[in-house]
């Protein structure tokens, strides 16, 4: 192995096995990848990653010569997952909770997981629940709940911004997407951030596996509930959707019903939270970005753009090869996986201009996969754009000259695959303008 692969292999394990360093600033690895082994097998991964934009739309763009039933990682990483379900099944006292949790969780094919033309047909029952009507008919709510969070720390001056906001706007508006009571917001949270654990995690504590389980099976036994009261009396949410929705004249099974709610529910607020929480950041350590965005509210959408290129919530997920390919100059045998790696594919200098330059100008602004792109592209990407772009008004309109508190330490999410501050503390001045929380419409 040359010394350039191996240097690159080296801080490739310790991204992998989640090295805090790494997992704050990993472009540099990304980089040297991206120029020097574009296409390369990983053994720490396991899998051959896939670094340029045009290989990375190539392996996207065909959904037949690549699978995604295994998106999240290639089974080797996580073997410690299962060694740990099967050492608390062996344990008596929680041995009922390994087989209740796993008896509810989907092992087929269901939206990210499936391929066509499963997926085509499953996408189908949930598309109408982000279309753009939609979209628009939920803008006033989004208003009020960014309105109603502000409410809460609009006079102190200061916020524990992810906790106190990022978290709450999109987890609100995706309970009521669903149909479910808000008052069970921080029980969704702990759920999601339980089921998603072992996404750029396959080296979990015991205690992460009992909690990965527990909020399975809790979410399970909730959910249970609220598809058979929408099977009896249907409203207009998703669950409802999910819970009639038949394919090919036959209904869902139980356990698919709750694997495509899961998703949308971890989907719908994880990736959002981190991407409110970075333009935030970005607002917070650029003066010059904000009075911008102040005075040209036009330019929010910019930002948004240029932040989900630059700091994309899913850093790339994975493809399994159905046949022999070619990518790039490697022939990537059938049965392999691929990392196909947006946060690189998003910084190529073959594809944008100054790639590691913030430029809320550039021509190509949409032009980067932070959503990832085919038909696999983020089912609820319009509802994240409208939630970053109404929750950042809202913020400029009711927060005056904010800045970084100097109680963060820059901490990420303990995940190679997702990208996020855990914590953003903020020092602002109440602006003196509206502060009361407007009514939806």
């Amino acid at each position: 192995m040359s010394n350039i692969k191996a240097d690159i292999e080296s801080r490739m394990t310790a991204l992998v096995e989640r090295d805090q360093d790494q997992i704050r600033c990993p472009f540099p690895l990304f980089d040297d990848i991206r120029r020097h082994e574009p296409v390369y097998f990983s053994q720490a991964l396991g899998a051959w990653v896939i670094s340029r934009y045009d290989d990375c739309l190539s392996v996207l763009h065909d959904p037949v010569q690549w699978s995604t039933q295994m998106h999240t990682g290639p089974r080797p990483l996580n073997t410690l997952l299962g060694d740990r379900m099967a050492e608390l099944a062996a344990d008596s006292d929680t041995a009922s909770l390994v087989a209740e949790s796993t008896g509810l969780i989907s092992r087929g094919p269901v939206l990210a997981s499936a391929d066509p033309p499963i997926h085509v047909r499953q996408r189908k029952l949930v598309n109408g629940a982000f279309r753009p009507s939609r979209l628009r008919a939920l803008e006033p709510l989004v208003l009020q709940v960014a309105h109603r969070l502000i409410d809460n720390f609009a006079q102190r001056g200061t916020v524990a911004f992810v906790k106190e906001f990022a978290v709450g706007l999109p987890m609100t508006i995706i309970a009521y997407a669903l149909g479910v009571d808000d008052d069970d917001l921080d029980t969704f949270k702990r759920w999601s951030d339980d089921m998603v654990m072992p996404v750029g995690n396959q080296n979990p504590s015991l205690d992460q596996v009992r909690g990965y389980l527990e909020s399975h099976r809790d979410f399970a036994i909730y959910f249970t509930a609220k598809i058979a009261e929408r099977q009896r009396v249907p409203a207009d949410d998703v669950v409802s959707d999910v819970a009639n929705a038949e394919i090919d004249g036959d209904r869902l099974e139980l356990r698919e019903q709750l694997s495509i709610i899961s998703q949308l529910l971890t989907a719908g607020n994880e990736t959002t939270t981190k991407l409110i929480t970075a333009l935030a950041q970005y607002l917070a350590e650029r003066p010059d970005l904000q009075d911008r965005v102040r005075t040209d509210r036009s330019a929010i959408p910019l930002l948004v753009e240029e932040v989900l290129r630059l700091e994309a919530p899913v850093g790339g997920l994975f493809r399994r090869a159905m046949s022999d390919v070619v990518v790039g100059s490697k022939t990537i045998p059938k049965g392999d996986h691929v990392w196909v790696l947006y946060s690189s594919a998003n910084r190529d200098e073959s594809r944008f201009s100054c790639p590691a330059e913030f430029d809320i100008d550039r021509s190509d602004l949409k032009d980067h996969i932070g959503f990832g792109h085919g038909q696999h592209y983020c089912l609820g990407a319009g509802l994240a754009r409208l939630e970053a772009t109404v929750g950042l008004n809202t913020v400029l309109d009711r927060m005056e000259h904010i800045a970084l508190s100097d109680r963060n330490d820059f901490a990420y999410e303990d995940s190679y695959l997702l990208r996020g501050l855990r914590e953003l503390h903020l020092t602002f001045t109440p602006s003196g303008g509206f502060h009361l929380s407007p009514q939806a419409t």
